[in-house]
């Protein structure tokens, strides 16, 4: 099966859009990056730009799969723009809210706690008193 009808068979099975897909594969595949590498890799900052770059690879490879017969036959130069216009919105949809969270992470405080969070024992003694 190439990778077109493998495509075709997910949108029918899923009942999703094309674009719709692209976002849940790029957020999927950031979340389990992320997951993967934490017991390898201790820095959150670390794991979430290699996320970043794993995604931004399989967008890459999805759109050479996708273009592959014309870029094998003439090269970027055969694609039309259309086709050009598709891989950069495809590139998007996948890549973009992957780097939105990466930068809340590192530029904001959105993903923090905002109470410092104190053991159970001494809580309890707390309230023994």
């Amino acid at each position: 099966m190439d990778f077109t009808a493998f495509k075709i068979n997910i949108i029918e099975v899923t009942g999703l859009a094309k674009d719709a897909l692209h976002i849940y594969v790029g957020v999927g595949v950031y979340l389990l990056c992320l997951l993967a590498l934490r017991p390898i890799i201790k820095s959150q900052s670390i794991r979430s730009f290699i996320a970043l770059i794993v995604v931004t690879g399989i967008a890459l490879l999805g759109e050479y799969l996708d273009n592959r017969n014309t870029l094998e036959a003439s090269g970027l130069i055969g694609l039309s723009d259309d086709q050009i216009i598709a891989s950069i919105r495809d590139l998007i949809n996948t890549c973009l809210l992957p780097y939105v969270l990466f930068a809340l992470k590192k530029w904001t405080t959105i993903f923090r706690p905002t109470i410092k969070s104190t053991s159970l024992t001494r809580r309890h003694k707390k309230a023994d008193y």
